[in-house]
C-alpha cells in the first residue's frame, strides 16, 4: 500500500521501509498509520537524517501562509 492511500487509516499492524522515505511527511504519515508501537514492524535499517530532516519548501510556505492569516 502507497503513503498516500494509507493517509486517515488506522492499522493494527504495520510495516514500515523509512529507507526509501522522500521528506519528513512520509515517514510521519508512515508510522503513524500504526495503533500501537507493538503493530509497528521496521523493515530495515535507515539513516536518523530520514526523521531529522528539514521540512519541506511546501511546508514551510503553508506555515507562513497560515501565520499571515
Amino acid at each position: 500500500m502507497t503513503v498516500h492511500k494509507a493517509q486517515g487509516q488506522g492499522m493494527k499492524r504495520v510495516i514500515v521501509d523509512l529507507a526509501q522515505c522522500r521528506g519528513t511527511e512520509e515517514p510521519y504519515t508512515m508510522i503513524s498509520r500504526a495503533k500501537s508501537l507493538a503493530g509497528l514492524a521496521i523493515l530495515r535499517p535507515f539513516l536518523g537524517s530520514k526523521l531529522r530532516c528539514p521540512p519541506s519548501e511546501e511546508y514551510r510556505d503553508e506555515r507562513t501562509r497560515i501565520g499571515s492569516l
